[in-house]
């Protein structure tokens, strides 16, 4: 074994070593006296000449691998050509060396590939033996934690999930939906900066998706009352968002309310002149509004437009009315525009109008005029923000269980709009129901819902907006509740 070993070692050594001095050799004249193998002393004759080249070799005979010039004769192991025509062997060479590094490829790709395999890769053999194919491994090795992702995330596993999710994304940046999973996993794990440093770089890397990145992260951003964020992306979505402007400019002109920043509609009213006119008389009105103007955005709050070209813009009319304790203007506002108005906005129009004016009766006819509509997402958000916003048990409890028997199925788009009927119900006091929409949550779930009812019981308790800030990204709900939950229990307004 020892001297196969050896004679192993040494061919590889002879293979090239003895080519080359063979090479040299015939470049320069391939005198006999200047024969680098065979023996000086000898002849130079074929089959007469002692080969140096074996003489350190267990089994001669293995030299031949090298040079098939060696021959075996009854005096021993002699040069089977004349000094002068001994030559290299370099294609043998090259065949040799080539086959063996060949050899050890395919043996080393198929290790390689048994062991993805075995850790459950999803990758050909091609893409393990052939280098251009070597990115798709890549793309495997993303798949795989994607794989684990979503199995961590249905086991309840979610710091493993994250893990993996940061995988992915570090693997291939631009994995849209993986990007977004890890966020929404940042958000609810209570690292907010974490998930708004993925939306920042998902706004900028990923153009295509800017609009439903900015939808999504409009919601955390308003759940911290992230003011100067929130104004910063509505304002800038306003204009690239053509489908959507009327909800970004809700949530401009509501940002710009909170914060009471004139010189932020002043700047777009001076620099976005190629919104819609519609839009830029909403924005003024609002200015003006902040303003202390009121007098002057009173004239165009009641200026009925019979062609209006958004139905945002009645909407904001008399929502706006409404908060200025004007409710008489804005009941005949309502009915000047007519079906012009959505009629299940109408109704929770009315609904403010006749809480402001405690008119009771009127609001029972108007709660089951809601009741009779078909229970979509929309119409459900709009009942919890009610709900959070005015406590009403009897209604509450009619929209629960007509939510639960009517209502969209609980999935992963519909789960916000359930926990915002727990806090609606959980908030009226109506733990019964609360507790048998808390039920479908953890059945989805499959988790015990602890936050949701944590964050339910310290709103019944109150809490402060720093509080606020702090609770509300935990918990996912629909933009109607966070909207709710910033301003707060409804306060009827005076005249």
């Amino acid at each position: 074994m020892i001297g196969w070993l050896g004679d192993f070692f040494r061919f590889w050594w002879a293979l090239f070593y003895w080519n080359t001095r063979k090479t040299w050799f015939r470049l320069h004249g391939a005198h006999r006296d200047s024969c680098p193998c065979q023996n000086y002393s000898d002849s130079g004759h074929a089959l007469d000449s002692r080969c140096n080249a074996i003489i350190h070799w267990s089994e001669p005979a293995r030299f031949r691998r090298v040079c098939p010039l060696l021959s075996e004769t009854k005096d021993g192991w002699r040069c089977g050509v004349d000094a002068e025509r001994v030559r290299p062997f370099w294609p043998r060479a090259v065949l040799i060396t080539g086959t063996t590094l060949l050899a050890i490829y395919l043996a080393g790709t198929l290790t390689v590939f048994i062991f993805l395999r075995s850790a459950h890769y999803e990758a050909r053999y091609l893409c393990v033996v052939w280098p251009p194919r070597w990115s798709e491994l890549r793309t495997s090795q993303e798949k795989l934690y994607s794989a684990r992702a979503q199995q961590a995330i249905a086991a309840g596993r979610y710091p493993e999930a994250v893990l993996a999710l940061q995988r992915v994304c570090e693997l291939n940046p631009h994995n849209y939906p993986a990007a977004l999973m890890l966020a929404s996993l940042a958000q609810v794990s209570g690292q907010p900066f974490v998930a708004e440093h993925i939306y920042e770089r998902l706004m900028r890397d990923v153009p295509a998706q800017r609009a439903t990145t900015a939808e999504i992260w409009i919601r955390p951003l308003l759940s911290r009352a992230e003011y100067p964020t929130v104004k910063q992306l509505a304002a800038a979505m306003l204009t690239e968002d053509a489908p959507r402007r009327e909800a970004w400019l809700h949530c401009l002109l509501f940002a710009a309310r909170r914060t009471h920043d004139q010189a932020l509609l002043s700047g777009i009213l001076q620099s976005h002149t190629s919104l819609p006119d519609w839009c830029m008389e909403l924005i003024r009105i609002e200015l003006l509004l902040l303003q202390d103007r009121r007098e002057q955005a009173l004239v165009l709050l009641n200026r009925v437009n019979h062609r209006p070209l958004s139905t945002y813009q009645p909407c904001y009319q008399a929502d706006r009315l409404i908060s200025l304790g004007q409710t008489d203007q804005a009941s005949a506002l309502i009915n000047d525009y007519g079906n012009l108005i959505p009629p299940g906005e109408a109704a929770f129009l009315h609904l403010r109008i006749f809480q402001q004016k405690q008119w009771t009766t009127l609001m029972e006819g108007e709660y089951e005029t809601l009741l009779h509509f078909p229970m979509t997402p929309r119409l459900a958000a709009q009942y919890c923000a009610w709900f959070i916003k005015h406590s009403s048990p009897p209604a509450l409890a009619r929209f629960v269980d007509r939510f639960l028997q009517m209502g969209p199925a609980i999935s992963n788009e519909t789960l916000p709009l359930y926990q915002a009927t727990f806090l609606a119900a959980y908030l009226n006091g109506d733990h019964t129901r609360a507790d048998r929409v808390a039920e479908e949550i953890s059945r989805f779930t499959s988790s015990d819902a602890k936050t949701l009812r944590a964050m339910a019981a310290q709103l019944r308790a109150g809490i402060n907006a720093q509080q606020m800030a702090q609770l509300l990204p935990l918990v996912p709900l629909p933009l109607e509740a966070i909207y709710a939950l910033l301003e707060g229990p409804s306060v009827p307004a005076t005249r």
